[in-house]
């Protein structure tokens, strides 16, 4: 691929490292990645704007590169491109990480198609998608079938919950579509991750991949509240936020797509019933503590 790279991007490469359709070198002592473009080509432009305003802002980011042809997207194996210079150099992002970018982008200024706000949508059609998809894997995977219905039901509660509350979210902060199990700094600063959403969609991803993936106690949890200052609103989306199964559809989603072992889904699965709890803690504190008087979910509250 080095003539590729000097091709589109004048630089010469002579180590290139693959994996899993993502290529990656260093030049100059910096790395660089180039991965697929997976999103809409509209974003691109946006996505640039945030880069460029997170910079003024001296603000960690990634960053995308331009081609020799004064473009960002770079077609490869009748596929779409992006090269990426990595900026952040910590391993994995924590709270402190996710708080300092929702503090200072509050008033970041790019169009409309970037916010991602319309949760009841694009929930639904995710339940959609894998109630068809599961037709295929029922009575191939145990650990699926036997819990499937549950975090399904787990969605719905989340889609019913904003539906009956009417939760209108005015002010929004740069945000991801993903915070995923590994806190990859990578990932986090990567622009094709950035959205613009209200603080409560990073802050539940956040919580929820510490709690399934690591260790985290209530009493930590209820700190990031207390120090975070949710209005009643954004504390409604929280709770839906944490009720729907991200961590349980990501995990499908490797097995079937990426033929990974089921065993990935056995972590989440043990810890259901202590999630169920927390969320049930997380109504008590909330309401009790914090006084914000929001709606419960009355299976979850059985005291």
């Amino acid at each position: 691929m080095n003539n590729y790279f000097n091709f589109y991007y004048g630089i010469n490469v002579f180590e290139i490292f693959s994996d899993k359709g993502i290529f990656s070198f260093n030049y100059n002592g910096i790395n660089y990645y180039f991965v697929e473009y997976d999103r809409d080509k509209k974003d691109i432009k946006s996505i640039v704007s945030i880069c460029e305003e997170l910079k003024k802002r001296n603000i960690i980011t990634n960053e995308l590169v331009l081609n020799k042809f004064n473009g960002y997207i770079t077609p490869y194996n009748n596929l779409l491109y992006v090269l990426i210079k990595e900026n952040s150099r910590k391993y994995k992002i924590d709270i402190n990480d996710v708080l300092y970018i929702q503090n200072n982008t509050y008033n970041l200024l790019v169009d409309n198609n970037m916010i991602r706000n319309n949760y009841i949508d694009l929930w639904k059609t995710k339940i959609d998608f894998y109630e068809k998809k599961i037709i295929d894997i029922r009575n191939k995977n145990k650990l699926i079938d036997n819990t499937f219905d549950f975090f399904v039901g787990l969605g719905e509660n989340a889609i019913v919950y904003l539906t009956n509350n009417n939760v209108r979210i005015s002010r929004f902060v740069l945000s991801h579509r993903r915070i995923d199990e590994k806190r990859n700094s990578f990932d986090f600063y990567n622009p094709l991750n950035y959205i613009l959403d209200n603080r409560a969609r990073d802050i539940a991803d956040f919580i929820k991949s510490i709690f399934f993936y690591e260790s985290i106690s209530k009493e930590v949890i209820f700190n990031f509240l207390n120090y975070i200052n949710f209005n009643r609103e954004e504390y409604i989306l929280f709770i839906a936020r944490m009720l729907y199964p991200t961590y349980y559809f990501d995990m499908i989603d490797k097995i079937i797509i990426n033929n990974e072992n089921d065993i990935i889904i056995k972590k989440i699965i043990d810890k259901t019933n202590d999630y169920i709890n927390l969320i049930e803690e997380l109504f008590y504190y909330i309401n009790n503590n914090l006084r914000m008087n929001i709606p419960i979910i009355e299976w979850i509250i059985k005291k």
